[in-house]
């Protein structure tokens, strides 16, 4: 009847565990920062392709406005299938991209983070 609370009990057993979990979450921190840092994941997208506008048909479907280098395309999208190509748009007919102003949680955010040098 081999137990494996032994000698150590069940604190024994509970702590064995809070450190495997302890270190699982640390492996999980230090990949993620590894992929971040070489373009992987969230931190690596929209630099090419930038969705601009999007209007709700109904509850599932919509169009996009997607601008990709050297073009901009009307995009019908639903729940099923990939999106159709319903026309390209001038690019004149779009009004020219601003930066989106920080939020305010974002300066505040700013105000209390000290800054990163990446």
């Amino acid at each position: 009847m081999g137990g494996s609370a032994g000698s150590g009990g069940v604190g024994l057993l509970l702590f064995e565990t809070f450190l495997a979990l302890v270190g699982v979450c640390l492996l999980a921190v230090v990949v993620l920062r590894w992929a971040a840092g070489r373009g992987l994941g969230a931190a690596g997208r929209g630099r090419a392709i930038a969705v601009l506008d999007r209007v709700a048909l109904d509850a599932r479907r919509s169009i996009v406005v997607v601008r990709v280098p050297g073009r901009l395309l009307l995009l019908g999208v639903g729940e099923g299938g990939a999106p159709t190509l319903l026309t390209e748009l001038d690019e004149g007919a779009w009004p020219a991209e601003e930066p989106p102003a920080p939020s305010e949680f974002r300066k505040l955010l700013a105000k209390i983070q000290p800054s990163r040098a990446d």
